[in-house]
């Protein structure tokens, strides 16, 4: 995605066990959606064409945040998400809730030449 300002921005965290693996998990059933995937550490930034989505595994769970500029996109990028997060990861607790964020706390894209980025392109 091209650097957007994004409009739609929302974050939501799930208690789920062995984070890391969940978040590999999504990385593997939903690289054939996106233009690429993206490595920050232990953060995964996924690209769709007007959306990002970042995936960091966290003490206790998974951070999701899903950015973008066209609404439609921007929600089938979260039911993407949890749909296949259901299907990897016993979510404990009630049901997923996405919680909007102000595009005055939009992230900023990390640049390739920062140390631990590792870009990796989904399968074509």
């Amino acid at each position: 995605m091209k650097n957007p300002a994004n409009q739609y921005i929302a974050e939501t965290f799930v208690s789920v066990a062995d984070a890391k693996c969940v978040v590999d998990q999504l990385c593997a059933r939903c690289c054939s959606y996106c233009s690429s995937i993206d490595a920050v550490g232990v953060d995964r930034l996924l690209a769709f064409e007007d959306v990002r989505a970042t995936l960091s595994p966290a003490d206790g769970g998974l951070q999701m945040r899903v950015e973008g500029r066209n609404l439609i996109s921007f929600y089938g990028v979260r039911m993407l998400l949890q749909g296949q997060l259901d299907t990897v990861a016993i979510i404990a607790g009630t049901a997923v809730e996405w919680e909007a964020v102000e595009p005055s706390q939009r992230r900023e894209e990390v640049p390739p030449h920062q140390a631990g980025y590792a870009r990796r392109r989904s399968p074509s």
